[in-house]
């Protein structure tokens, strides 16, 4: 990153000590989300060890259905961001690097010209706005993270979606409530336009700056998610909670468990990163963003490893117990199964 800083003309944003102070910090936490530390393996990657063996029974050599891509798509799109994000954080990559990590946005405008319409998205913002290697790897990490929360978003949606029989009134408030997130990132995005990068001698790497008319433009996405995901868990604890009053003999039923798999982590979560864009500095701000998202991705991950593993071995219940992806829908798959207590 010593290659790269902030044009001589433009007014200081942090002085160089606190920028050193706030990097590091920013920096251990995108080691909590992504990497090994020492012989400690955490988080994402930790989280993807240990349920390995679950996702190779029960994706991998099940039938490959769209319930099945999206879990691969949202796994693994998570599994590379994260890779990717340790690279844009820590590395201080030659020229000889740089050029080939880039070149598959060339190899995706020439396959996007191809099937759909004829614009050279590489001529028009790759070359025009992208001038360094910080500053792509910057919009590529601002990419993964609204895709990755678009994936988890949306995964939340169709669940309760299908928790509520597919009612269509649900889904459109929903989409409604979390569509001011991806809105704002992509206007946030072309209002910036070309990233700050702050540096010091003797830092490696790329660091954000971001400007105080942004903060307020990403914290009102965030915003717009933890309503989002607030109304999501009231729903879902709605659902559960008439599902055990009307089947009070299954109290452990999937409903249930569905409820407790992470929904308020999220939210507490969400809001930790919230205070963040209202509290830090123009370093700060936001800096648990990455964080988050792991987290999401990983929790999100686990709930349809479950889902998955109670509709391959017949989880006890007597509410829809399948799940799948039918025409872009999350639905139930009606599917009772009882089983004798002495059984």
């Amino acid at each position: 990153m010593s290659h790269y800083s902030m044009d001589l003309d433009e007014p200081p944003l942090l002085d160089p000590a606190t920028f050193t102070r706030e990097l590091r910090l920013y920096r251990s936490l995108v080691l909590a989300s992504s990497t090994y530390v020492w012989q400690v393996a955490v988080l994402l990657t930790y989280d993807y060890t240990l349920t390995l063996a679950t996702e190779v029974k029960f994706i991998w050599a099940a039938k490959l259905r769209p319930s099945i891509c999206w879990f691969l798509g949202l796994r693994y799109i998570g599994l590379v961001a994260n890779i990717a994000n340790s690279v844009i954080y820590f590395a201080d990559l030659s020229p000889e690097v740089r050029v080939p990590l880039f070149s598959w946005v060339r190899v995706l405008n020439d396959l996007f010209s191809a099937v759909c319409i004829r614009i050279d998205i590489y001529s028009f913002v790759v070359l025009k706005f992208l001038h360094s290697s910080c500053v792509k790897m910057q919009l590529v990490w601002k990419g993964f993270l609204v895709i990755q929360e678009v994936l988890v978003e949306c995964t939340l949606i169709m669940r309760v979606f299908a928790m509520y029989d597919r009612n269509w009134r649900i889904l459109i408030l929903l989409l409604v409530v979390f569509s001011p997130w991806p809105a704002l990132a992509v206007w946030d995005t072309i209002k910036l336009g070309q990233p700050q990068i702050f540096s010091v001698p003797g830092i490696s790497g790329c660091a954000l700056i971001i400007p105080r008319t942004s903060i307020f433009r990403l914290a009102g996405g965030w915003e717009a998610q933890i309503a989002c995901d607030i109304l999501v868990f009231l729903l879902t604890i709605r659902r559960a909670y008439v599902q055990r009053e009307t089947f009070p003999r299954y109290a452990g039923t999937l409903l249930w468990r569905m409820t407790t798999d992470g929904a308020g982590i999220i939210i507490f979560a969400n809001a930790a990163n919230l205070v963040t864009f209202y509290l830090g500095d123009n370093l700060l701000a936001g800096f648990l963003s990455w964080f988050v998202t792991s987290l999401s991705v990983v929790l999100l991950s686990r709930l349809m490893l479950n889902l998955h593993e109670a509709a391959a071995v017949g989880t006890t219940m007597e509410e829809p117990s399948t799940i799948e992806l039918d025409s872009a829908t999350l639905r139930f798959a009606a599917a009772q199964t009882m089983v004798d207590d002495g059984a």
